[in-house]
Parts: C-alpha cells; structure tokens; sequence
C-alpha cells in the first residue's frame, strides 16, 4: 500500500521529479508529432491544455462582473493524482497516434 501523506507532518507527497521529467517529454513529443487544423502548438500549449482537460480549471469572478478561467497546476497534485493525469495524457496520444521516444522516458518510473 502507498502512502500518500508523509508520517511525521501529514502533507502529501508531490510529484517526483521523474515524473515531472516523463511530463515534459511527453508534452514535447505531443507538440512535435500533433497538428490540429495545420497548426502547431508548443510543449506549454499542451501543457496548458491538458491541464484544462483532465485536472480542471478555478472559476474567478473579476470586478468587471466576467469570469477568470484559471487551469489547475499539477503541483499541486499528488504522485498518485499526477500518474493517473499522465496515464490520461498517455491515452489520448495514442488515440492521435504520438509515438514516444524511447530514450526521453527510459527509466522512469511514475
């Protein structure tokens, strides 16, 4: 069984690093290998997309009465949440047909 909130002062645990690192290969392949509609978008425009689609945005009502869509950030989330999140991603490139390069997520582990 995982644990998931440290033993000693009860926070969660963050994502790894090697997580992180398997993330930013993920986008960049993403954004090399996917168009839509014959445009392409960077590795921090799929970052953003994503983050949109499968974490969730914050609604902040501005004083000009309009509503602030703010993605969530995925530092804030727990290894397991941020796995489950990659997975997803994972997902829905294979369903656009990213193939991944070996050597960017070699040894990682998530």
């Amino acid at each position: 069984m995982k644990i998931d909130r440290c033993p000693v002062c009860g926070q969660r645990h963050k994502r790894s690093s090697e997580q992180n690192r398997l993330y930013w290969a993920l986008m960049h392949e993403i954004a090399e290998q996917v168009k839509t509609k014959n445009i392409e978008y960077s590795a921090q425009s799929w970052a953003e997309y994503f983050k949109q689609r499968f974490i969730g945005i914050d609604e902040v009502p501005m004083p000009n009465g309009k509503t602030l869509y703010i993605p969530r950030s995925t530092t804030d989330l727990s290894i397991d949440e941020f796995s489950d999140c990659i997975l997803k991603i994972e997902v829905w490139a294979s369903e656009h047909f990213v193939i991944f390069n070996k050597d960017e997520s070699k040894n990682v582990s998530y």
